[in-house]
This record gives structure tokens, sequence and C-alpha cells, in this order.
């Protein structure tokens, strides 16, 4: 079912911004399957935190919520539009958006804060979730961070890290090296898991850890830009563009069928 459900994000996605013209489709699609094994799995809404440290990727948050039937697809149509909640960044205005986001580097510390309120303060262990890109792991702000979630030993954080290897106009720094990332993330005290981001079963088995663990978690998940588009795949020179309509017809019969009768939904906390 999780397959299905992440077509259906993908078709979302590149209707959206091929729609509005703009946006960030290539950045969304790398994600796709580490936010729907997230949030059509074990995340509770109403309760766990999820947080786009990775704001660009909004037509994802979006194309999420659409396919959960808690965003209409006319809404999503909205994207981008004068006056529309359906923003190129996602701010609280859309009411699945925890904090507003745009500039790098920022989510984790927002993440720590809310996890030092879930096990410090109200103490209702919610689980505090973190996309980041990894181009964002050139910002200080990050691993400032990273160091104060080792310190107080925040279980209750979980960092996605989606190595997808472009930036918006280079390759970064480490490209592909997830050993290297998990050397330095795990050298500040975190518990690390590298996985194929693109792989539902290894996706499964890193959310397993959420909130288990004596420390922080960074999943450090290697992805492909444009994942799902064969011409978008790894290809540089597509940060921050739509795809024309030509080839977004493309880009769709390539996904082939959807399955439009998927029941997908996201559980409430009770």
């Amino acid at each position: 079912m999780l397959k299905g459900i992440a077509k259906l994000v993908r078709y979302y996605i590149l209707t959206s911004t091929t729609a509005a013209g703009s946006g960030h489709p290539t950045s969304s699609l790398s994600a796709v399957e580490l936010m729907v094994g997230l949030l059509f799995a074990d995340f509770r809404l109403g309760f766990d935190r999820l947080i786009f440290s990775k704001g660009h990727a909004a037509p994802l948050l979006y194309s999420l919520f659409t396919a959960a039937g808690l965003l209409s697809k006319q809404e999503l149509m909205s994207l981008r539009k004068f006056k529309s909640p359906i923003e190129g960044h996602a701010r609280p205005n859309f009411p699945y958006a925890e904090v507003a986001s745009g500039s790098l580097g920022q989510g984790l510390s927002v993440g720590l804060g809310m996890a030092l309120n879930s096990q410090y303060l109200d103490k209702t262990k919610y689980l505090n979730f973190v996309l980041l890109g990894d181009s964002e792991l050139a910002e200080g702000s990050n691993w400032e961070a990273i160091q104060l979630a080792s310190y107080y030993q925040l279980k209750t954080l979980i960092g996605i890290l989606d190595v997808n290897r472009l930036g918006q106009s280079n390759p970064t720094m480490l490209e592909w090296k997830t050993a290297s990332y998990a050397k330095r993330i795990h050298a500040f005290g975190w518990q690390t898991k590298i996985i194929n981001g693109h792989d539902f079963t290894q996706i499964a088995s890193a959310y397993a850890l959420a909130g288990k663990t004596d420390r922080p978690l960074m999943i450090i998940a290697k992805t492909v830009k444009g994942k799902g588009v064969s011409f978008l795949e790894n290809q540089p020179n597509w940060h921050g563009k739509s795809l024309p309509d030509n080839l977004y017809q493309k880009a769709i019969q390539e996904l082939g069928p959807i399955n439009w009768q998927l029941k997908c939904s996201i559980k409430r906390a009770n």
C-alpha cells in the first residue's frame, strides 16, 4: 500500500508545481518514501511533531496531506497563488505546518526545543521528527543543535537526513558519503542509522528505533533527487524548477496507473 501512496504523492507534487509554474519538485520527490513511511505508519497526528527544515520541499508536505484526505485537491492546486495558505514554503497558516520555514539550518534547533519540552517539561514524550536536507548541514546552527541535543540526551528527537547529493547549483560537499555523515554525527553522541531512503523495509526499521534509544537519533537516508521521473533523477539544473506541460505529461506517463481507491489515512492521537 505504501508504494501506491508514494506514487499518488508524486502525482500531486508534479501536478501542483506544474500548475503553479514554480516550486521545488525534484527536492520533494527525493523524500517521498521517507515521509510516506513515517506519516502513513506510526506517526500520531496531533501528538507527534513533524518539522520540514527542508522547507522548500513544501509541495511534498501538501501532497502528503492531500493523499490523506486532509487537504482538498482544489486547495492543493492553489499552490503559490496570491493569498493561498499553500505557499512556496509552509507556514503555520497551513494547519499541519509546525513552524515557518525558508531559511535553511533552523529546523533542527526548533525540533531541539520541542524535544526539550516533550522530555523535560510537559513530559508527554511526543516524538519530534525533523526532515533535513544534506545541503543545510553546511549551516553551523545544525551542529550547535546536534551538540546540545546530545548533551540533554534527547531521545524524542529524530533527524531524517535526505542525502540526495545535489544542492541548488552544485553537488554537496559530501555528496552520497553517508558513512561520513554518520561518523561526524555519531561523534557528537547521536545514534545513527544509514538506510536506502527509497526502501520501505529499511525505512520502517529505522523508524522503529524512534524514541527507543538513549540518545537522539539521526536517520541518514541515501536518496535520489527527482526520484520517480527518469529524466529528472540525479540531474543538475532542475533545482527549484517546475516541469513544462510537455515534460509533465511525460513524467505522469512514467508514473503509470494510480490507484485512486487507496484508503490513505494518518493515525490520530488518542
